[in-house]
C-alpha cells in the first residue's frame, strides 16, 4: 500500500508545547552545566508550566494530542516491532506512545525533585524549606539522576526518529514543524477542530500554578 494521505496530526499548541520544551530543556542542560541557577529556576519554571499545560492538554486538545489516543497495549507494542517498526499512521506509533509517557513521567519527576533540591550552601529549591534535610538530601541525589537518565531517554528518541525519518522515509519533522504528514490508508483530510478556549483556558491555570510555586523562591 504506498498511496499516502495528507492528514493533520498535530495542532498548532502540541508544536508550540514541543518545541518551547525542546529549547527549555536544552538551557536547563547549560545552565545546570554552567551553574547559572538564577536562569536554572526560571527554566525549571517554565518547564513546570509546560508540562501542566500538557497535561491537561491530554484530556482536552486536538484529537492526537490526548491521551486517549496513545496506544500503550503490550500487545499493540508486540504487534508493532514484528512488523518491522513500519506502521505508518497518524499520531504516535506504540514505541512512541510509551516513549511519550516515559518522557513526561521522568521529566514531571525532575522538576518536582528540583523543586526540593539544595546544595546545602547557595542554592535551594523554592519548597526546601517544607521538608526535612533526609527528604531534601534524597530528592537532590534524584533530581541528579533523573536528569542523566533524561539524557538517555531523549537520545533515544531523537534517533527512533532519525531511524524513521531516513530508513522508512516517514516525515516525523517536518509534521512536527508544519502539524501536516503523508501517511499510508485513507484518513480523513479535514483539518482537526482545535479547541483554542480551552487551551487558553489550561495554558493560564498552567502559568499561574508555575508562578505561585516560584514565588516561595
Amino acid at each position: 500500500m504506498n498511496e499516502k494521505t495528507r492528514v493533520q496530526v498535530w495542532d498548532f499548541p502540541t508544536r508550540l508545547f514541543h518545541w518551547s520544551l525542546v529549547l527549555s530543556f536544552a538551557g536547563l542542560w547549560y545552565t545546570g552545566e554552567q551553574g547559572d541557577m538564577t536562569n536554572h529556576f526560571r527554566l525549571g519554571y517554565t518547564v513546570l508550566g509546560l508540562l501542566l499545560f500538557r497535561f491537561g492538554w491530554g484530556f482536552w486538545g486536538g484529537r492526537f494530542s490526548r491521551f486517549s489516543s496513545l496506544k500503550l497495549s503490550p500487545r499493540a507494542s508486540l504487534a508493532y516491532l514484528r512488523q518491522g517498526m513500519t506502521e505508518d499512521k497518524p499520531g504516535h506509533n506504540p514505541l512512541g506512545s510509551w516513549g511519550v509517557v516515559v518522557i513526561l513521567v521522568s521529566l514531571s519527576v525532575q522538576v518536582c525533585t528540583g523543586l526540593f533540591a539544595t546544595d546545602d550552601m547557595f542554592v535551594e529549591g523554592p519548597l526546601a524549606s517544607f521538608a526535612p534535610s533526609s527528604v531534601t538530601e534524597w530528592m537532590t541525589g534524584l533530581h541528579h539522576d533523573t536528569f542523566d537518565f533524561l539524557l538517555w531517554v531523549i537520545g533515544f528518541h531523537v534517533a527512533a526518529v532519525l531511524f524513521h525519518s531516513l530508513w522508512h522515509k516517514q516525515d516525523l519533522i517536518p509534521g512536527m514543524l508544519t502539524g501536516w504528514r503523508r501517511v499510508h490508508g485513507q484518513h480523513p483530510v479535514a483539518p482537526m477542530k482545535t479547541p483554542w478556549l480551552a487551551g487558553l483556558v489550561i495554558a493560564a491555570l498552567a502559568a499561574l500554578a508555575a508562578l505561585v510555586v516560584s514565588s516561595f523562591g
